[in-house]
């Protein structure tokens, strides 16, 4: 019986995990994961600040489907327990683990918290006690101090949850598709010996070094970062600049390197970047792309992720984040360039190419005279325009790496990977000429153009070259270059 009742308890919670929160994670609230492969796979206590109902839903799909019998969302067994459907839907579908939050007499309530980490399970913990105040983060009660100690050894993952406080706040039943954002930190381990407030107060430290950047207050506005961009058709010499680059610039000034990974330096270093800002869901752009066949390197997924990144770039924009801003490629001069080789086979002069960009950055509208062919040919550019999805702006200095077309085919072959539909000579060809067209169009708007050889190349002396055209951009004070 008691196995009948544990199969049916397991058919229950995968049913509502992957039919009902999975697919309103993925579609609604377009959930990002930042740092996804840093979650352990054993026995742990997720920790976060906590502002909505749906933090723990959120927390849990960070494992994946083998281990998340094994999480359990630590849950007050006063609210949740007050009724039969709030008991279901916390213990039978989402794993939950009760706590009195008021202990009785001569019970001590973590002990089933430390039996359950013992025996391997992994709790989510949120030690504020109860949802607070929107973008408030309380003391932490020294009970997660002290389940630390009674665990020695325990792995603690800070987490900081963006969004859910406004998708579904404290008080409101009817959440809405706002985009939230999950901040995964690096796992750590406590002395036993020290304090359990103390331990409480540096987890809570831990949390809130993940939080994404305070909006600017009133005041003076600060200078917007230099934008540096590798560009080109060898996106393993983009890679190894926007690196050498990070580390380079970080010495001068606080820097954020995109790349495959995000990246932050400083005068202490590189390393990777915690404090990242908010970039909204990718449900709505992903539904567009899907429904209007965004193809090549912008196909699905890929156009949403675009999108997001030119979101995080709007936003580094105050200039409260970074001095510096490094990108493997710019989706500006990314979506200029395959427009002119993909799309439109090289047939648009100068004008044409000007004109694209206005669209680009939203400086203009595309009439509706032109939008069938931009729906046909240029799904992406009509997509950022018509439904102001987002403003890619030309960046401060191209990085403009060449090599030739069957160099670059060797590089890609030694991958071992299967080739995409563009990979070969005669395009890879034609989009290198794109890229220089794009780089005359925007030198003559004023933009730092450096151009380098990715077949001859010397890091420490390109970084000098570059670091000479930001000190040159930095003088003539430019903002916005697109809009000269």
């Amino acid at each position: 019986m008691k196995t009948i009742r544990r199969w049916l308890r397991l058919c229950a919670f995968f049913g509502f995990q992957f039919g009902f929160v999975w697919p309103m994670m993925r579609w609604y609230w377009g959930v990002r994961f930042r740092r996804r492969h840093k979650v352990p796979l054993g026995p742990c206590i997720v920790v976060a600040n906590h502002n909505s109902h749906l933090d723990a839903g959120v927390l849990m799909q960070m494992f994946p489907a083998w281990r998340m019998p094994h999480v359990h969302p630590v849950a007050a067994a006063d609210y949740f327990g007050e009724n039969a459907w709030r008991r279901m839907l916390s213990m039978a579908w989402m794993n939950a683990m009760p706590i009195e939050r008021t202990a009785p007499p001569g019970k001590d309530v973590l002990q089933p918290m430390i039996d359950a980490l013992a025996a391997g399970e992994t709790l989510i913990f949120f030690p504020e006690g109860s949802r607070g105040e929107p973008g408030v983060v309380a003391a932490f009660r020294p009970g997660i101090g002290k389940i630390v100690k009674s665990v020695p050894g325990v792995l603690v993952l800070p987490v900081f949850l963006s969004g859910t406080e406004r998708s579904m706040p404290r008080g409101e039943s009817v959440p809405l598709p706002l985009g939230i954002d999950v901040n995964i930190g690096k796992p750590r381990t406590y002395s036993p010996l020290a304090d359990a407030r103390d331990i409480a107060e540096e987890i809570r430290n831990a949390v809130l070094a993940l939080a994404p950047p305070p909006l600017p207050v009133p005041g003076p506005r600060p200078v917007p970062p230099i934008r540096i961009a590798c560009c080109g058709i060898d996106g393993e010499t983009n890679r190894a600049l926007v690196l050498a680059l990070t580390e380079r610039l970080g010495a001068s000034g606080s820097t954020i390197g995109f790349g495959e990974t995000m990246l932050e330096a400083d005068a202490r270093g590189v390393r990777e970047a915690t404090r990242v800002p908010p970039a909204g869901s990718r449900a709505w752009p992903r539904l567009l792309a899907w429904a209007f066949r965004t193809g090549s390197i912008y196909r699905g997924d890929k156009f949403a992720e675009m999108v997001l990144r030119v979101r995080v770039d709007e936003a580094l924009q105050d200039g409260r984040t970074a001095r510096f801003v490094v990108s493997e490629g710019s989706p500006l001069v990314d979506l200029l360039a395959w427009a002119q080789a993909d799309f439109y086979r090289g047939v648009f002069d100068e004008k044409g190419l000007q004109q694209i960009l206005l669209y680009l950055s939203g400086q203009r509208k595309i009439p509706l005279g032109d939008w069938i062919g931009f729906i046909r040919k240029a799904p992406e550019v009509w997509l950022l325009n018509v439904f102001d999805l987002a403003h890619p702006q030309a960046p401060d200095v191209l990085v403009l790496t060449t090599i030739r077309p069957e160099a670059a085919m060797e590089k890609i072959r030694s991958r071992g990977r299967a080739l995409e539909p563009h990979q070969h000579d005669a395009f890879l060809g034609e989009l290198q000429d794109a890229y220089v067209e794009v780089a005359a169009v925007l030198r003559r708007r004023r933009v730092e153009v450096v151009d380098l050889s990715a077949e001859d190349l010397r890091l420490a002396e390109s970084a000098d070259s570059i670091d000479a055209a930001c000190r040159r951009v930095a003088l003539k004070g430019v903002e916005t270059p697109a809009a000269g």
